[in-house]
């Protein structure tokens, strides 16, 4: 169950990741499954303080996590709970990073959150990657044999390579998760965030 301050705990969650994957960065580090350990030990250690100060219990900031690093080649993840994370190039096909682990929900504050975490280091080409919670889980990956839904992913994937600036990425990620269509099929919290790599040397990097 999902702790009532979950939302404070999600952002508090994902900025220490950022932060922590962004100081291994600066050193010109892509972290290996040492480090993404590491990582989540900061996330559990951040969580611990902000808890205290709060006066609540550590199962409040209850969330899940995804947290990756990216270069064109080389996508470097760790996940726990649901959701799914997704990487694609034009020569390989869609597929799942750190897995897509599915049945009891599991929280970055769990005891055993370092037994629970799934981590990933993939080498090779990255062209473009999909990350979002688990209302959209369903829609991505297959419940059968757990492989990613191409017919899903490809438009995504051909939108952000065909839009002229990240606002219009943003704006249509936001339009699409508040789609009618949409609402008729997920009955749950829906986060999105898109990632292309262009042909200029940038990464496109949108959530909504």
């Amino acid at each position: 169950m999902r702790g009532r301050l979950s939302h404070i705990g999600a952002q508090v969650a994902a900025k220490a990741a950022a932060e922590t994957l962004d100081e291994l960065a600066r050193t010109g580090v892509i972290p290996d499954e040492d480090d993404l350990r590491r990582v989540l030990r900061r996330v559990r250690l951040v969580l611990t303080r902000e808890a205290a100060e709060r006066n609540c219990d550590l199962s409040d900031l209850a969330t899940t996590l995804i947290a990756f690093a990216l270069t064109p080649y080389r996508i470097a993840a760790l996940r726990v709970g649901d959701g799914f994370l997704i990487a694609a190039s034009p020569a390989r096909p869609y597929h799942s990073i750190a897995g897509a682990r599915r049945g009891e929900t599991r929280f970055v504050t769990d005891d055993d959150a370092e037994d629970a975490v799934a981590i990933a280091v993939d080498e090779g080409p990255v062209s473009f990657v999909a990350a979002g919670t688990d209302g959209l889980q369903t829609l991505s990956i297959s419940a059968e044999d757990g492989r990613p839904h191409s017919s899903f992913l490809r438009p995504l994937n051909r939108y952000i390579s065909t839009a002229e600036s990240d606002d219009e990425i943003h704006l249509g990620i936001r339009e699409f998760l508040r789609s009618d269509r949409l609402a008729e099929r997920v009955d749950d919290d829906m986060t999105l965030m898109l990632c292309g790599w262009r042909s200029d040397g940038a990464w496109e990097n949108r959530a909504g």
